[in-house]
């Protein structure tokens, strides 16, 4: 008996010390990820497989101010971190408005001090292609052609990083 609990006095702080040294952001991706678009999980890669995700946008153009609506196609999901961006950059445009059920907004200061620029998971619930989210680009100085860029994790050790949509051009 005195041997099992010194077993257990040694094995649980040890067991503890390995749980809580994981690195996981089940409530979201960190801010460090708004540029790098990594989602920081401790000993994990992407994938590099082509990602089995594309984006449904509403439209194939976009004016200043007006909104386009954006939509990840695939499995479901439970973690994610979208953006839109210019072409060949890693700053984020325009803002996303309200965010759908089990995501929100990137709380990252050093997003280029855009507080909505960015959209990330709240909870590891199932997220499906039903999950829209609505972009505004700016009234004004947005790039004529933009991108939609995503890291989208199945779990956390299975995630895709630099998913794409196809180029949005701005209309005149």
């Amino acid at each position: 008996m005195a041997q099992c609990n010194r077993s257990l006095l040694f094995g649980v702080p040890v067991l503890w010390a390995i749980l809580s040294s994981c690195n996981a952001f089940p409530s979201g991706a960190p801010a460090s990820a708004c540029e790098t678009m990594l989602p920081g999980h401790a000993g994990v890669q992407p994938q590099t497989t082509p990602a089995p995700y594309e984006f449904l946008v509403s439209t194939p153009s976009f004016l200043n101010g007006q909104p386009i609506n954006v939509q990840i196609l695939g499995s479901a999901y439970r973690g994610l971190l979208l953006q839109a961006r210019s072409f060949r950059s890693t700053t984020t445009l325009g803002l996303w408005k309200f965010p759908p059920n089990d995501t929100k907004f990137l709380q990252a200061r050093t997003c280029t001090g855009n507080p909505q620029g960015a959209i990330t998971h709240a909870n590891t619930n199932l997220k499906t292609r039903q999950t829209t989210f609505t972009w505004l680009p700016p009234n004004s100085g947005c790039p004529p052609v933009i991108t939609f860029v995503a890291t989208v994790a199945q779990s956390h050790d299975v995630y895709w990083t630099n998913v794409r949509s196809k180029v949005i051009w701005r209309s005149e």
